[in-house]
């Protein structure tokens, strides 16, 4: 099979040496394990014949682009598990008018380089410069825009896939049902992303960044709930607190933030009069509520600062887990709170930094990866966090996916006919169980010691 493989991309382009260790984890860094092999195919027709070839041969498959998914979506569990990486796909197809046509290697970034300087791509993680579309399409990612512009679901029109019956399919838009949705999230586990037609924007005539410095997060909180309540939906409301405020400062990204509590940066766009009106009645949302408004005359050193606070933790700590939980904004001051005790009671450091627009929390949980019952406490601490966010109405992730980190969070958000239901879906599309099998559901055999902490409860 490897020699068939070897046949159809080169030599080169698969795997077996010492280099496959590079792809036995991801942006979860706590679980690593060797894939059996990796290939690289270099276009859309190389593609469907590894990915037939391996099925032909009942392989475990799992689909990588750039490796960043903070949940474990593309780390092997089980032996013989083979990795098709399409960071080759990388080309742009066609572009008219509102619509791009691009591979599945394509980094998110480039699709708006790639786009007429009048339009943009709106979903932006704070990876985009290195995460790729068909793995923002598998974990439906968000982003700073999210809160105006939706997340990577409201962006995708259509998709070109390969099922794991080795039938390659194009799914388009009917009055009905647009098949592309189930693929939307599913993070590989019903086939592979070919080819994706995305939505681009008209760029705002008029933007304008407006800050807000807090001494309290509950206040900060309260204020992002009064910015909605005064009518208005910015194209990006983020939240930072002292913790990583704090890491920021320290880092190669700081941005003159002053020491306090929490920090709102808030992005409006549109016409100019529409953001001259909002700009006033988000100032009204910030001092109602026990802040200081800031209007910066270079509003990139503190976006900047955003973009960078995850690798900013790197000088608090060697490792983190990444939440993705989304709750109410109405339930924010409330979570913020419980957070901090949940640091307290684990004894673990946590910054928030987070999309406050649509309830999108991001606590980053440090450990030490050389110590296991740091890790522990990190996980019982996500864990808590988790269920508390559940309890109150929000969801276990909002765009990093379940993979391997979060599969215990199914069975307390979905009840057994729900789960049912996601289960026969899959059987459908994957009876063998060979894409990526051991995600979202389990079911595999659990030898990591790191493994069996994120899957069992204490």
């Amino acid at each position: 099979m490897l020699k068939k493989l070897k046949e159809i991309v080169g030599d080169r382009w698969v795997i077996t040496t010492e280099d496959k260790k590079l792809y036995g984890f991801d942006g979860l860094t706590a679980v690593k394990k060797e894939p059996e092999a990796v290939i690289l195919p270099g276009n859309e027709e190389e593609t469907i014949e590894v990915i037939r070839e391996l099925i032909h041969n009942k392989k475990k498959i799992i689909i990588r682009g750039s490796g960043t998914s903070l949940s474990g979506a593309t780390v092997p569990i089980e032996e013989d598990e083979y990795i098709v990486s399409l960071s080759r796909l990388n080309k742009v197809y066609s572009q008219k008018g509102f619509e791009i046509e691009v591979g599945p290697g394509i980094v998110n970034a480039m699709v708006t380089k790639n786009a007429p300087s009048h339009l943009f791509y709106a979903p932006d993680p704070a990876s985009f410069q290195v995460s790729s579309i068909g793995g923002n399409i598998s974990h439906d990612s968000g982003g700073i825009h999210v809160v105006k512009y939706g997340p990577t679901f409201n962006s995708v029109i259509s998709l070109k896939v390969i099922l794991p019956n080795g039938e390659v399919e194009e799914f388009y838009p009917t009055p009905y049902l647009n098949l592309s949705s189930l693929f939307i999230g599913a993070e590989g586990t019903l086939g592979a992303i070919l080819r994706a037609k995305l939505r681009l924007f008209p760029k705002p005539l008029s933007k304008k960044t407006v800050i807000g410095i807090f001494n309290s997060i509950k206040d900060a909180g309260k204020a992002i709930i009064s910015v909605f309540e005064n009518g208005v939906i910015p194209s990006a409301l983020e939240l930072m607190d002292r913790n990583a405020i704090r890491a920021i400062e320290k880092s190669r990204y700081k941005a003159g933030i002053p020491d306090v509590e929490a920090i709102l940066l808030i992005e409006l766009d549109g016409h100019n009069i529409q953001v001259n009106e909002e700009e006033s009645r988000v100032k009204r949302a910030i001092e109602e509520n026990e802040g200081e408004v800031i209007i910066p005359t270079d509003d990139s050193r503190f976006w900047n600062a955003r973009k960078g606070a995850f690798p900013a933790m790197g000088t608090i700590s060697p490792a983190y887990i990444t939440l993705d939980c989304n709750v109410l904004r109405s339930d924010l001051p409330n979570v913020l709170e419980f957070i901090s005790s949940v640091a307290e009671r684990y004894r673990v450091y946590i910054a928030n930094v987070f999309h406050a627009g649509d309830g999108n929390l991001h606590p980053l949980i440090s450990y030490d990866p050389d110590d296991f019952d740091s890790f522990m406490r990190a996980v019982r601490a996500s864990d808590e966090i988790e269920k508390f966010v559940i309890e109150h109405g929000g969801v276990p992730s909002g765009e990093h996916g379940i993979g391997i980190e979060k599969i215990k969070y199914m069975n307390i958000y979905y009840n057994e006919k729900e789960l049912e239901i996601l289960k026969m879906i899959k059987n459908k599309f994957d009876p063998n169980n060979l894409f990526n099998p051991c995600k979202m559901f389990g079911g595999c055999e659990i030898k990591s010691k790191e493994i069996k902490v994120l899957w069992e409860w204490d």
